[in-house]
């Protein structure tokens, strides 16, 4: 066998991928609805399952006698470039498959006792990837009897988009099974793309039954990291490169649990060597005992998980209640120190500093309001009036050393006691599934995330609304980037902030007085104002809806109302010498909304000018004209993609476009810009 699959699956870096895809020609015999039987009858099991149901596993071992039984377990979620990914997946997967078999529902204790029995003889086998996976979904079944006859050579293949899953088998999604009974051609075919994959990727996963069920995941016990440590040579672990796929997670309590203990096993792999070329990453028992003195460790020192939830009007943080009464003087002590936060910038900041300060509150309004978010949004979805009106997303992006970081960091440190940022390698749409469902309601912030990263997963994240929790969390990301790196779906869909106001990179001494005064700034400073600000915001939102007509919640400005309120809070806590600043006042959305489109709302102005109009007298490439309900602006071929990138999308109309020709909506772009537009009247030379 080792022939043959080298032979279909053989490639200079891994056995299990290969240059061209197969094709199985097969012809429909029949179609009927799936059932348990088509499992039933048979000896022997091997399954190889992109994503897996740890309890639909458990169920198939007892509801079917089995002689011999093996799976494979995958994963979309190690689909990423990391091996603490891998490690993660694998430890979460026996931690699963331990506590399962232990808590397995209408077992005898001697059945299970029979298991056990059998996992430790090799008859039942489980194992997890530790190299690329497939995708392809095979269950093999072999062996049984038909009828009162034993039939040895039966054979059925069950292939198709199915994975091993209650969700998936239970036709609640589209999938697709095809079935091939006695069919060699389809038996060899299977059988050896998923021996190869066996073969040469996959860790045994070692089941106990003397465990105590626990709920935290025990690293030791990780496959790849037994079989390393076992091995005085250790074990290879191939690690994707940086052209690998990241895949959708289908199961999020499972990516949550990863994401729990992925940093510690990073800190414990910083003295491994780097993977080679072609992604093969070596480990040694000394690296394993690192891994482990690290999670460990880390367990050892952290708090509950983290994740902010509501009940009423009861709120509850990794596990602690999260209580709103606040002491006015705690609050007035809060508002002094955002007020001089906010006084910083006007000492070594050059730009528009008002502006500047105008916007960051605007960012501040947003992020104090994140954790309500979800409650306007669901109203909005089930009175099937949803907008962008509660925009999930924030973005804070601009030039270097404008302040971005030091400014989510302090408000997540008022908010919440100090400030949790997620590694920029999880913004992907998998690991944000699984992070909404166990932060719930607690901010997710994304420092620093690179341009590539965020123009590679954006699109996908940002437009996806079928958000399956009651509960999920607002999503806030700093970058680097100027000012034409976002579509237009983006910037309608996101609370877009940006800005060029910044320190000079050469002024180190304004740069060290700015960090001092901050962290002086937050030593001080407490989460009384935030809590009293969640207090008088559920007090606003009960008064809306008691006042309101019917459409209740769904049609709240939550921009001014944030604004509204946290304005209020600094008002009243102000010293009796002191006027509030005029970036401190109510915003509306739609003012924030003239402001984002603000740089696009400048060019149409410019482009649609008067003096561009079509005449003689100007170069082709830089008029404008009429044409029925279009206005057609042209631009020089080497400013044509650029211009066109930068008109929010639904001003255009491609189908009346032309090479070198932008069509613009005339009603639309009239809306957009707040004036009509029409030919400029020309005075003649004897009349002027």
């Amino acid at each position: 066998m080792a022939d043959q699959s080298q032979l279909l699956f053989g490639d200079a870096e891994s056995v299990t991928r290969r240059d061209v895809l197969n094709v199985v020609h097969a012809r429909a015999d029949s179609v009927a609805d799936f059932g348990p039987g088509h499992f039933a009858g048979f000896d022997t099991f091997r399954g190889l399952t992109y994503t897996s149901s740890i309890p639909m596993i458990a169920a198939l071992l007892r509801d079917h006698d089995f002689a011999d039984f093996e799976c494979i377990f995958g994963h979309g979620g190690i689909l990423s470039r990391e091996a603490e990914d891998i490690l993660a997946f694998q430890a979460v997967v026996r931690g699963d498959l331990e506590r399962q078999l232990l808590r397995l529902d209408g077992v005898t204790d001697e059945r299970r006792q029979t298991l056990y029995d059998r996992i430790a003889a090799g008859s039942v086998r489980f194992l997890v990837v530790k190299d690329a996976i497939a995708h392809a979904k095979i269950y093999l079944l072999s062996g049984g009897v038909i009828g009162a006859c034993a039939a040895p050579d039966r054979r059925r293949v069950i292939a198709g988009s199915a994975n091993l899953s209650e969700r998936a088998f239970s036709g609640r999604q589209a999938e697709t099974l095809i079935v091939f009974d006695e069919d060699d051609i389809a038996w060899d075919h299977y059988s050896a793309q998923y021996e190869a994959v066996r073969d040469a990727s996959t860790t045994r996963v070692p089941i106990s039954s003397d465990l105590t069920p626990v709920d935290h995941v025990r690293i030791e016990r990780t496959p790849a990291l037994v079989e390393a440590e076992e091995n005085p040579d250790g074990t290879t672990l191939y690690v994707p490169g940086q052209d690998a796929e990241e895949a959708e997670a289908s199961f999020p309590s499972v990516v949550a649990r990863m994401e729990a203990i992925k940093p510690a096993i990073r800190r414990g792999l910083a003295g491994a060597s780097r993977p080679d070329r072609r992604g093969n990453l070596r480990l040694t028992p000394r690296i394993v005992r690192e891994i482990v003195r690290v999670v460990r460790s880390r367990d050892a020192e952290a708090g509950p998980p983290i994740y902010l939830a509501r009940n009423g009007d009861a709120f509850t943080l990794s596990d602690a209640p999260f209580l709103l009464d606040a002491e006015p003087e705690a609050v007035r002590g809060d508002v002094a120190a955002w007020l001089s936060f906010f006084d910083n910038y006007e000492h070594g900041f050059v730009g528009d500093v008002p502006r500047l300060q105008r916007d960051y509150f605007t960012f501040m309004c947003w992020f104090y309001f994140a954790p309500l978010m979800c409650d306007l949004r669901n109203a909005a979805l089930r009175s099937n009036a949803f907008s962008f009106d509660q925009p999930l997303f924030a973005v804070l992006y601009g030039s270097s050393n404008c302040g971005k970081t030091s400014l989510v960091e302090t408000l997540m440190a008022s908010m919440f006691g100090h400030p949790r940022i997620v590694d920029t390698q999880d913004f992907t749409p998998g690991k944000l599934r699984g992070l909404q469902q166990s932060y719930r309601r607690f901010p997710v912030v994304f420092d620093d995330v690179t341009r590539d990263r965020f123009n590679r997963y954006a699109d996908e994240i940002v437009k996806d609304e079928t958000i399956p929790f009651a509960e999920y969390p607002c999503f806030a990301l700093s970058m680097n980037a100027d000012a034409r790196s976002f579509k237009s779906e983006i910037v309608k869909r996101c609370l877009m902030i940006y800005t060029r106001t910044a320190l000079p990179g050469d002024n180190t001494a304004a740069r060290r007085q700015l960090q001092r005064s901050v962290a002086a700034i937050r030593e001080r400073m407490t989460t009384s104002l935030y809590r009293a600000y969640v207090k008088a915001t559920l007090a606003e939102l009960d008064r809306q809806d008691a006042t309101s007509s019917g459409d209740g919640a769904d049609s709240t400005d939550a921009l001014f109302l944030s604004s509204s309120v946290l304005s209020g809070l600094f008002r009243e806590s102000l010293a009796p010498d002191r006027q509030l600043p005029d970036w401190c006042a109510p915003m509306t959305l739609a003012e924030y909304q003239q402001r984002a489109f603000e740089r696009p709302r400048r060019m149409l102005t410019g482009l649609l000018s008067p003096d561009r109009y079509s005449s003689e007298r100007r170069p082709p490439e830089q008029c404008w004209t009429i044409s029925g309900e279009n206005l057609l602006v042209s631009v020089s071929p080497i400013e044509f993609t650029r211009t066109r990138a930068d008109i929010p999308d639904w001003l255009l109309d491609d189908a009346a476009s032309a090479s070198g020709q932008i069509a613009l909506n005339r009603q639309f772009t009239q809306d957009f810009l707040d004036r009509r537009i029409k030919r400029p009247y020309r005075w003649m030379w004897w009349q002027r």
